[in-house]
């Protein structure tokens, strides 16, 4: 038995593809019934997400299986010839098991280390699971992805430091604030670092939130989406003496927070620590504010610098998982010929 993967990925397929081969969760039993049925496959696994779609398959032999594959998609998704032809990649052990322990590790993701690809694979072997498409060779296989998963991340830093912009702000900000929930954040702009930013914090616990913007009603779409209360663009000077954590990211080429105006803010704070997150290009905070007790100022360069520092730092750590990685993979692989599961 041979463990082969068919896939595509954001390095291979622009989104444009990728959504068009993508498996929505309510066809993804559909898609292993009929690889298993049509293709003569033993057992399969489809892993699907935003930035890769994949097909892990058992192969009684390999020949002509990637074509056969390939076709499959193409045929369950009604595409038209060629589309994706050129976009795949295939692995056949010991590459195909290598591949799998890298992905669920986090290294062949759009952003180096991250961990959400690790829940991802986890629901593809569980959606498998349910579908009785998984047995003892993908069982064991899926198992041991999850336990060199885990001590990579044991054993190196390579998920350690947040590498974008919205999660360094939010890292900063929990330095200063232990719990959000009690604090208020007030958003003024629309940008789109800005509202990840927003969504970061309301990610972890912040519950009181003030929309502003020069459109009222962008400012009532916000906030209904994410539970806070919209605030008129006049009334953000106000809304200001209410906030705890201040999230600039408007496109006015001003500063629209002055010094003057925080040191006011800040004797009626009683020094209370007010945390500013300035994304605007051109800068809306007056940087001189970052000089004040208890203000603490990050702008968009301050944040990528740190961002780009954290990801260098994983990528110091590659070499160590890919390591750990190929031991484990050498080990998995030589394991199921002594115990005859591979031919």
């Amino acid at each position: 038995m041979h463990i082969a993967v068919l896939g595509l990925n954001h390095r291979t397929a622009p989104v444009e593809v990728r959504e068009r081969v993508a498996f929505p969760p309510e066809r993804v039993a559909e898609g292993l019934a009929r690889l298993r049925r049509e293709q003569e496959v033993p057992e399969c696994v489809i892993l699907s997400t935003c930035n890769r779609v994949e097909l892990y398959c058992a192969l009684p032999e390999v020949n002509g299986h990637r074509a056969a594959l390939a076709n499959f998609v193409n045929q369950f998704h009604a595409l038209e010839p060629g589309l994706v032809d050129q976009t795949w990649y295939w692995h056949l052990q010991p590459h195909s098991v290598t591949h799998l322990f890298r992905v669920a590790a986090g290294l062949d993701s759009m952003v180096l280390g991250e961990s959400e690809i690790l829940g991802q694979v986890k629901e593809a072997y569980q959606r498998a699971t349910s579908a009785e498409t998984v047995g003892r060779l993908f069982h064991g296989l899926f198992q041991s992805a999850f336990s060199v998963a885990k001590e990579v991340r044991t054993k190196t830093q390579i998920g350690r430091g947040a590498v974008s912009v919205s999660s360094v702000a939010v890292d900063l900000a929990r330095k200063i604030f232990a719990d959000f929930s009690t604090k208020t954040i007030l958003i003024f702009g629309a940008g789109q670092m800005g509202e990840a930013t927003l969504r970061c914090l309301v990610g972890r616990g912040a519950r009181h939130v003030l929309v502003g913007n020069r459109s009222y009603d962008a400012a009532e779409a916000l906030a209904a989406e994410i539970g806070g209360r919209p605030v008129a663009a006049d009334d953000v000077p106000a809304a200001l003496r209410e906030a705890d954590i201040l999230i600039s990211s408007t496109a006015a080429d001003r500063y629209l927070v002055t010094r003057p105006q925080v040191q006011a803010l800040m004797r009626q704070r009683r020094q209370r620590p007010f945390f500013v997150i300035d994304i605007s290009v051109p800068r809306n905070v007056d940087p001189a504010i970052g000089t004040l007790d208890n203000v603490y100022l990050y702008n968009i360069d301050d944040l990528q610098g740190i961002a780009a520092a954290n990801l260098q730092r994983r990528a110091d750590e590659l070499e160590a998982c890919l390591s750990i990685i190929d031991t484990n993979a050498q080990r998995f692989v030589q394991r199921l010929a002594r115990e005859s599961i591979l031919a």
